[in-house]
């Protein structure tokens, strides 16, 4: 049997236990299964997790009043890093919303809307250009070998929807690794974005005609100019 993940539950505490109960059961139940006391080491995590959303107060029971209504909301990128304040589509339909910048897939929040009571579940959309890792965020770069090998510059829209200006580098190797500092996720815990990692990959082109040939001929000629 899996073991209940409601921190309630975990630490041996019912609801509305005072901050001094709560440090007090969390003691005794690390001290009961810490590893170092050959306790199960994922007990003991979850034991910490308990400890943390309660001390913290992020702990949101789900659908513990019969009138809450549960919705799943899927944010973009940008929306995760910027937050939502409005109106916002979720699997109930439009919702008038206030997430907080930061918000990442799992995270719950309970809002009132059209004179209702929702708890909101935060998922994630996938994008096109960009992975999630941590805080940070993984891009991969196609580059033509001419412009890898003479620079140049590259214009894209980052994470945020802010348009960036990337100088390429002469000599730019294919699997470099290029690091863009706070371009990445927001982190709500340290008020500070993570990094946006592109990964180049060089294109070696297929010479298929002498127009192909002739083109990178000449594009190779403004090593020298």
């Amino acid at each position: 049997m899996r073991p209940s993940r409601n921190p309630w539950d975990i630490l041996g505490l019912t609801h509305g236990a005072t901050p001094e109960e709560i440090k007090s059961a969390y003691k005794k139940q690390a001290l009961l299964h810490h590893p170092d006391k050959n306790g199960d080491s994922e007990y003991f995590k979850l034991i910490s997790d308990a400890y943390l959303q309660l001390k913290n107060k992020t702990h949101i029971p789900i659908l513990s009043k019969p009138d809450i209504i549960y919705v799943n909301v899927k944010l973009s990128i940008e929306q995760q890093i910027k937050g939502v304040i409005g109106l916002i589509d979720t699997d109930k339909g439009m919702l008038d919303v206030k997430i907080p910048p930061g918000s990442l897939k799992d995270d719950r929040y309970k809002i009132r809307s059209k004179g209702k009571e929702y708890i909101i579940n935060i998922q994630e959309l996938s994008h096109k250009d960009f992975t999630r890792q941590g805080n940070n965020v993984i891009m991969n770069l196609n580059l033509d070998i001419v412009t890898a090998m003479i620079g140049g510059q590259y214009n894209f829209i980052g994470p945020d929807g802010n348009n960036i200006e990337l100088e390429i580098k002469s000599g730019t190797q294919h699997n470099d690794l290029i690091v863009l500092d706070k371009q990445g996720l927001f982190n709500k815990k340290t008020n500070r974005r993570g990094n946006l990692h592109i990964f180049v990959n060089v294109e070696i082109p297929k010479l298929d005609s002498q127009e192909d040939l002739e083109y990178i001929i000449k594009r190779l000629k403004k090593i020298n100019e």
